[in-house]
């Protein structure tokens, strides 16, 4: 590619330069004319340069730019996709992350609240059992004293009867059977009673 630059400034250079030397005084009258109105030649190897310098620029330069730049281009486009979906699935995951701990309260308030409920039931049943427990308690506790008390008035009644029949006996002086004697001092005992 160099080569050819070189080649075609060679050839403009040879042609162009040669004729404007021939060129008479009254020709090139001042710069501004010059550079108005070219020299044929001149301006043709111009073109024909321009042109060529441009066919290989867009063969060897042009090309490989814009596909590199149509290849960053789509580089970018494929981050910025990949840079929307993970922040789509971010999002996502945030959403059910936010559901999951929503759920979990919800659950440990639900735990919270059944616990709580289970402690008033375990509460009720052990103040339930506890009253039924004294209840017998109480119960036995006055069968006892009732059983007791019952015991305590049959000895005293045991032994008052055997005071009254000793006192009898010292009384009448009259040797009774002691047995007849027992029932006779019950009854009395039962009657007063």
């Amino acid at each position: 590619m160099l080569r050819l630059i070189m080649l075609v400034s060679l050839i403009s250079a040879v042609f162009g330069g040669s004729n404007s030397n021939t060129l008479d005084a009254s020709h090139s009258a001042s710069w501004l004319t010059d550079w108005l109105i070219p020299h044929p030649g001149l301006f043709f190897w111009t073109l024909a340069t321009f042109f060529i310098v441009l066919l290989v620029l867009k063969w060897k330069a042009w090309g490989p730019l814009i596909e590199a730049l149509e290849d960053r281009e789509n580089r970018i486009k494929d981050a910025l996709s990949s840079a929307d979906k993970a922040k789509e699935e971010a999002e996502r995951v945030s959403r059910e992350y936010d559901e999951m701990i929503a759920k979990a309260q919800s659950k440990s308030q639900e735990i919270l609240s059944k616990s709580k409920q289970a402690g008033k039931n375990l509460e009720s049943e052990i103040e339930t059992r506890a009253k039924v427990r004294a209840d017998e308690l109480m119960e036995k506790t006055k069968k006892d004293i009732e059983a007791v008390k019952s015991k305590a008035i049959d000895e005293l009644k045991a032994v008052s009867v055997d005071l009254a029949i000793q006192a009898a006996s010292k009384v009448v002086n009259k040797n009774m059977d002691d047995s007849t004697n027992r029932e006779i001092a019950k009854s009395t005992i039962n009657e007063a009673n």
